[in-house]
């Protein structure tokens, strides 16, 4: 902005038809900038809408974002339920490009009658994952916890929900990876085309693995 101010301000004060064109550009370059931020993002959406407005269904975004996937896919939530069904989208595409890496960042606690360390409550967690919420015929992502969501005492939790592609397509949302959050509950999102962002969002992820503090689920 201070160079466009030191520019107008040497510009030659009689040439109107200069300054004109140049504010005409000025004006075309910012329309197509918001242009380009208003198709890098779409409002995503679960439940009811007011109308009047474009936005993307909760469950379709999460297919479509799944089915681009050609090296990596990074996942995030706090509940599943359903999840033969629920993450189907990943599955699906894991079985169909067999070097697909996955990454499923999990929460995990400990049940109110949950004896036994650490070790015995993940490997818990982990069987009834694979038994109730993946299909036997694909490989398990890399499930990753945070420990200390294993002290109730702590009251820490796990809550993050986004989907991150490729380094390229991030999804953050309100919604778990459970059908009511898909297609019930009033739950609300956005899709980013945006690859700095993507790529910030796995690095965090991954300085968290580097420094211990979320760990892999053995076996996966």
């Amino acid at each position: 902005m201070a160079g466009l101010r030191a520019f107008l301000a040497a510009a030659p004060t009689g040439d109107g038809r200069s300054l004109a064109w140049l504010l005409h550009r000025l004006a075309g370059e910012r329309r197509a900038a918001s242009d380009r931020l208003a198709r890098s993002a779409q409002l995503v959406w679960s439940g009811p809408s007011g109308g009047g407005h474009t936005l993307r269904d909760t469950r379709a975004v999460l297919d479509e974002v799944c089915a681009r996937a050609e090296r990596h896919v990074a996942l995030a939530t706090y509940v599943i339920y359903d999840g033969r069904r629920s993450l189907a989208a990943l599955a699906r595409r894991m079985r169909e490009v067999p070097s697909l890496a996955a990454d499923f960042y999990a929460h995990i606690e400990r049940g109110e009658h949950d004896g036994g360390d650490e070790a015995r409550v993940v490997e818990g967690w982990a069987r009834r994952f694979r038994e109730r919420h993946w299909p036997e015929d694909v490989r398990l992502p890399a499930v990753w916890y945070d420990p200390a969501t294993l002290d109730r005492a702590a009251g820490v939790s796990l809550h993050a929900k986004c989907v991150v592609v490729d380094g390229r397509w991030s999804f953050v949302t309100s919604a778990n990876f459970t059908e009511a959050a898909q297609a019930r509950n009033l739950e609300v999102g956005v899709l980013l085309d945006h690859a700095p962002l993507a790529q910030g969002l796995c690095a965090q992820l991954q300085s968290l693995r580097d420094r211990g503090h979320l760990r892999r689920v053995a076996g996966t």
